[in-house]
């Protein structure tokens, strides 16, 4: 032990000396890279993206880069002598400093031997909390930690990373190793956990419940001395005074949002008047938590593999799912005694936020969102970020909205949720199918509306509803729009006053099928107009509603289906959903009930064997079989695009996930380049991974590039790839 505590000793005098004459920083390797890894979500061509598996990084880049700022200047308070205010403690960081200029304290921990590094945490919270004790009121950036060395085991990279991700604490950890004149210092991003491959929240991972508000003395709220109690005059709608929610009632969201953030939950909340006929008016709060053990069963069963473990395979047999955990309440606790001044509350309606939402269309109309813990935090950088600003959302900026408007609130959570409606900025079948039926929504419920006031009370959920979704839906388009060569025609713009909301909607209809899509992708523009045509159709089906498939509707809705698969099995012989018998192909070929011989020779009598599948079965497998099916026969809607802004890119995490991939089996990884500029690493299908495996993924990776008319795979070294990444963009 002596001769170890004597290793240690030498790293702090070293240490000493450094800080003493100014030259700390200019010891440390690898500050520049932090500071720009630190710096790319304020990049103005970089749109941040909720990446579960990126978040610890990001988060212990933001960290080290904070503590890198305040090394500049430090005195010394302290060197291995204890600061405990009590005799007989003895509380003795390696060394205590101060900067002047920041008013931050630094403590610095050395650990040169791997036994004591399991001591280095708890130490290190023993030292902040007498530092409180000594300063009360200090906050996280006030107390720095630096962490030097000379071996980073797992324990102690686990342990740093959840300080900076979930802990909020602010930690640098340095590596230390011998050099000719002393040490030398290398900055330690901790990896804090195996890589999921999630790229957005799975829907069985968000759990929700309902806080309702039902105003004490209803009679009361609807005088004029207590307006905005939230009661309805009558069915016919809600007066002017009562669309917009309580003071006090704004006061408890904000109250829950900082609770969540203060107990580390992390969630969203929606508030929204409720427009049905038996609660007219009235205000209801919908909270919902990501349940870290259903995301944890989701890892297991669709994330990249894993070594199970106790832990894991208990959560994963052993939790039962779909119900929301008492955190979700206990964050709401201070709020609802609030709230009960003016309200008789409850909870309700304990469900996965994709059924409520679903189930909220024909009655709530969304008000106002926030969001806490690691979503809080996205939604504000989202907000914040330049490319958000000034292209991905322009109205952010024009409008001076932020993440409580619905229009910005409910198109991060649906993003959050479901990811992206075009998937790397392309349109297949699916896609053409889900914008036309968005659009289709809101040209059902805008048209519907305008019949009468009582017409417009009952609608104006499901036309608030689709008028988010069309939104998200005009955002992403404008992105393709602008990326592409061939589409000049820029892209019309919605509206939301009544008197011009369906010529807007038609002429952006007409955008989406002549200019977007194009007359060179027949099949697509015939998906686009069956999901726009027949939207309310298919909302039956999907609602379950009693016999959807009587009338008329749904025979011309079954012809125009019909038709589009015909002409997609007749392109079927030598598709690459044929040759390579993708899961899609064989599903709709099964569907269709074609045999093995009849599959490949399917165009010669493609007429007659669709006649085997009935309208019903066509209708209503439409959307899960045929799309897909569809979309492995025709090739994607892929425009010539115009080179991409140049971004600055965090290369060590792609390797990591190149790593993780490689380890989990994967013998093509690949680093992908997206039409839409997402860069971003998985696995390449087929035909792609025909190529020679990858052998060592630290020096080679394939480089899969869907940015021009054509996708290209080719293998290259990672120094080939950050060439390759430089030549294809756009210079500043």
């Amino acid at each position: 032990m002596a001769r170890k505590f004597d290793l240690e000793s030498d790293v702090v005098r070293w240490l000493v000396t450094q800080i003493q004459d100014g030259l700390l920083l200019d010891e440390i390797d690898g500050r520049d890279s932090i500071t720009a890894l630190a710096a790319m979500g304020s990049q103005e061509n970089f749109l941040p993206a909720f990446g579960i598996d990126h978040f610890s990084r990001r988060a212990s880049a933001d960290a080290a880069a904070n503590v890198l700022e305040h090394l500049g200047s430090l005195e010394i308070i302290s060197v291995d002598t204890s600061i405990s205010l009590t005799t007989g403690e003895i509380l003795r960081p390696d060394i205590l400093c101060f900067n002047q200029e920041t008013r931050a304290l630094v403590v610095f921990e050395v650990k040169r031997a791997t036994d004591t590094e399991r001591q280095t945490v708890t130490e290190l919270a023993g030292y902040e909390q007498e530092l409180r004790n000594a300063a009360p009121f200090l906050g996280t950036y006030d107390v720095l930690f630096v962490v030097v060395a000379a071996n980073w085991s797992p324990l102690l990279t686990h342990a740093v990373g959840n300080m900076n991700a979930w802990s909020g604490k602010q930690y640098l950890g340095l590596k230390i190793a011998p050099a000719t004149s002393g040490f030398r210092l290398a900055v330690e991003i901790p990896e804090a956990w195996h890589l999921t491959g999630a790229l957005c929240l799975p829907g069985e991972a968000l759990l929700s419940i309902d806080l309702y508000l039902w105003p004490k003395d209803r009679e009361t709220c609807r005088s004029d001395d207590q307006e905005g109690c939230g009661a309805a005059t009558d069915l016919g709608g809600v007066d002017d005074a009562s669309r917009y929610p309580p003071r006090i009632v704004l006061t408890a969201m904000e109250m829950i949002a900082r609770e969540g953030d203060r107990t580390g939950a992390h969630g969203f909340m929606m508030l929204w008047r409720d427009a049905g006929a038996y609660g007219s008016g009235w205000w209801r709060l919908t909270l919902t938590t990501v349940d870290p053990y259903a995301m944890s069963a989701w890892a297991t069963d669709n994330g990249l593999p894993q070594r199970s473990s106790e832990a894991t395979r208990y959560f994963r047999s052993s939790v039962e799912s779909g119900s929301a955990p008492r955190s979700l309440y206990g964050i709401a606790r201070a709020a609802v005694t609030l709230l009960r001044e003016s309200f008789e509350t409850g909870f309700e309606s304990d469900l996965m936020w994709a059924v409520k939402a679903h189930g909220l269309r024909q009655r709530a109309v969304p008000v106002r969102f926030d969001f806490w813990g690691s979503l809080g935090r996205y939604a504000r950088e989202f907000v914040a970020n330049p490319a958000a600003r000034q292209n991905y959302m322009p109205f952010i900026s024009a409008s001076q909205l932020d993440w409580t408007d619905p229009v910005v609130g409910m198109t991060l959570v649906s993003n959050l949720t479901v990811g992206s409606p075009f998937p790397n900025g392309l349109i297949g079948c699916e896609e053409a199918f889900a914008v036309g039926r968005a659009l289709g929504d809101l040209g059902i419920a805008a048209h519907s509306s305008t019949q009468s006031h009582q017409h417009a009370a009952v609608l104006e959920p499901m036309l608030e509803w689709s008028q988010l979704e069309a939104v998200r839906y005009g955002v992403e388009m404008l992105q393709m729009s602008n990326a592409s060569i061939e589409v000049v025609k820029p892209m019309p713009t919605l509206s939301n006053r009544s008197e011009q909301r369906l010529e807007r909607l038609q002429e952006l209809v007409d955008w989406v099928a002549l200019e977007l899509i194009g007359s060179d992708h027949p099949a697509h523009q015939a998906c686009f107009e069956i999901g726009f045509s027949n939207a309310l159709l298919f909302d039956w089906i999907e609602d379950g509603a009693a016999d959807p498939y009587a009338g008329p509707a749904a025979t011309d809705a079954a012809k125009s289906a019909r038709r589009v698969l015909e002409f997609a099995l007749k392109q079927a012989d030598g598709s690459q959903g044929q040759t390579f018998e993708s899961a899609p192909f064989l599903d709709l070929v099964e569907l269709v009930g074609l045999d093995d011989g009849e599959a490949k020779n399917c165009g010669e009598s493609v007429g007659s064997l669709t006649a085997k599948l009935d309208d019903q079965r066509l209708l209503e497998s439409f959307a899960s079989v045929v799309l897909p099916g569809i979309d492995s026969i025709i090739p994607r809607v892929l425009h010539n695009v115009r080179a991409p802004f140049h971004t600055l890119v965090d290369w060590d995490y792609l390797k990591s996930g190149v790593r993780a991939l490689f380890e989990s089996g994967v013998q093509h990884p690949a680093v992908l380049f997206a039409q839409d500029g997402t860069i971003g690493t998985g696995k390449m299908s087929s035909p792609f991974n025909m190529g020679s495996p990858v052998e060592d993924p630290s020096v080679e990776v394939y480089v899969l590039d869907m940015s021009a008319a054509s996708a290209i795979a080719i293998k290259m070294t990672w120094d080939k790839v950050e060439e390759f990444h430089a030549k294809r963009s756009a210079k500043s």
